[in-house]
């Protein structure tokens, strides 16, 4: 049997925890940096590590505290739009996440109040990375590998 002990609700709630490193690297690559061989586990270091990260895009100031306002404005706006829309935006995220989000259903997120607005959060702050320009990415990249 297999036991997912960063599964699904634990990995959406850690993202959720760190917006500047989702704004930056969006879902697809946040999960990677926290993937093993194994899959997003929760091996001694994974909350630590995503906190280093982000604490070294705020050293950088890649991506400030307004940003980080208008994502939350965002997801809030996000929040009051139709049935439809909210649940779209959850399938998203969670085929973003993949194999790290697999015990998790959009039904699950749409029931339950801390899961989905945890996924509408990753939702606007993906949009985000995703409209950066690549060469920014690269820019990030350098700059944090000079660390």
């Amino acid at each position: 049997m297999y036991f997912n002990f960063l599964g699904g609700s634990a990995l959406l709630h850690l993202l959720a925890a760190h917006p500047k490193v989702v704004a930056v690297f969006g879902i697809v690559a946040s999960v990677s940096l926290l993937a093993t061989p194994l899959g997003p586990q929760n091996y001694f270091g994974t909350g630590r590590y995503v906190r280093a990260l982000e604490q070294t895009l705020k050293t950088h100031e890649v991506v400030g505290d307004a940003a980080v306002a208008q994502a939350a404005a965002e997801t809030r706006r996000l929040a009051t739009e139709s049935g439809p829309d909210i649940e779209a935006a959850i399938r998203r995220v969670l085929e973003d996440c993949g194999r790290g989000c697999a015990d998790l259903t959009p039904a699950i997120v749409m029931n339950d109040e801390g899961l989905r607005r945890a996924a509408l959060s990753l939702s606007v702050l993906n949009r985000a990375a995703l409209a950066q320009d690549p060469g920014d990415r690269r820019r990030i990249a350098q700059q944090m590998s000079r660390r």
